[in-house]
């Protein structure tokens, strides 16, 4: 693994490890440096004895705004340079399956995982909340899938556990319509447990790491593990062997002359430019 990066802080105490974005100046966006050093800190979690519940937390007024998309294609090994081939299949599902694997591991982490949310909570932001236990927004929070709009129209990581917690229809609302939703929202659609006042949050996430800290370090194995085996018996393994697939298709589409092609927005424009045209395309408000 590469080295870790400063942008991600851990710290165990009283039977808790608190892992923390830490680039609150770009929104917690997550370069692929973080998130090797986010996988590498749970398992760090894991090995500790003494630690019985994990806390994943931000820094600033943003949980995490998703991938940092200055890195996407270069994921891929895609430069932009002109008259550069597109990456191959093979490129793309061989980073796809290495990225949904680490979500997989933090999914499948044998220890009891709280999410705290505030801001943003977008894109891989919101697959971080969804590999976890427990979470609690924040009033302030904002939840959603807005990179369907780039490109994948309804196709995700997490799908599966989209639809077991939200339902079909819900669930496809949240990908193929792509809005932000406020935490209330989010909250009935059971992608996070509860909303407190933003000036709460931390308190919220203290009382119930408290809470599963009391319990014994073998009730609490074994109760991830129940649930392991519950989920894998509702075919929620499965995602993780289509869903890099999906992402690998839904990232080579081709566009038509009269579609939004974000990544050509992006290279030619910025990102920040590209991200104000995309919304203005989808905006609901705007007038057909």
């Amino acid at each position: 693994m590469n080295q870790l990066s400063p942008l991600v802080t851990y710290l165990a105490r009283d039977g808790r490890a608190y892992i923390t974005l830490n680039r609150p100046d770009k929104l917690n966006a997550l370069t692929q440096e973080m998130i090797d050093t986010l996988v590498a800190h749970v398992a760090t979690a894991e090995r500790d004895d003494d630690v019985r519940v994990i806390v994943f937390r931000a820094e600033g007024k943003n949980f995490c705004a998703g991938h940092d998309l200055t890195q996407v294609d270069a994921e891929y090994g895609f430069t932009g340079k002109p008259g550069e081939r597109r990456p191959s299949q093979r490129a793309r599902l061989h980073a796809d399956k290495r990225h949904l694997e680490q979500f997989r591991n933090l999914f499948y982490c044998v220890k009891p995982t709280i999410a705290l949310v505030r801001g943003h909570c977008v894109g891989a932001g919101l697959h971080l909340v969804e590999t976890t236990d427990l979470a609690i927004a924040s009033s302030t929070a904002r939840i959603g899938h807005p990179e369907q709009k780039m490109a994948l129209a309804g196709a995700a990581y997490m799908t599966a556990w989209n639809i077991l917690a939200a339902g079909p229809k819900k669930a496809r609302e949240l990908l193929l319509i792509a809005e932000q939703l406020t935490p209330e929202a989010a909250m009935g659609m059971g992608l996070v447990n509860k909303v407190v006042p933003d000036e709460e949050l931390e308190a919220a996430g203290e009382d119930w790491a408290d809470r599963i800290a009391r319990l014994p370090r073998d009730a609490i194995a074994i109760g991830k593990a129940a649930t392991h085996l519950a989920l894998d018996s509702l075919g929620m393994t499965s995602q993780f062997a289509h869903g890099y697939v999906m992402h690998a298709l839904g990232t080579n589409i081709r566009y038509e002359s009269d579609e939004l092609n974000f990544a050509k927005a992006r290279r030619d424009k910025g990102v920040r430019a590209a991200v104000h045209i995309r919304e203005d395309r989808y905006d609901e408000k705007k007038e057909s």
